[in-house]
């Protein structure tokens, strides 16, 4: 059964940090305080991650990796001889 909850008052800094752990988990900010309230539900046990959320969250951990390697020309690589792999 689903159900609408209008939510007053919330301060601008919850809603700014709410807004991004909604981006950081790949979601809107809607479903980031859905994903909080069932957790909040079920005594703060972590919701499982769906698998796009664990795409992302690889990619955002490949990113992060990767920034300190400098300005690198990825096209070049891309276009570079096709070796192949077997």
């Amino acid at each position: 059964m689903a159900g609408t909850i209008t939510i007053r008052n919330l301060d601008e800094e919850t809603q700014r940090v709410l807004k991004h752990r909604a981006v950081d988990h790949g979601i809107s900010f809607e479903a980031e305080i859905r994903r909080l309230l069932r957790e909040a539900a079920r005594d703060g046990e972590p919701a499982k991650p769906t698998g796009a959320q664990l795409v992302l969250s690889a990619s955002q951990q490949f990113r992060q990796a990767t920034a300190d390697l400098g300005d690198w020309d990825f096209e070049r690589v891309v276009e570079g001889p096709r070796r192949r792999l077997y």
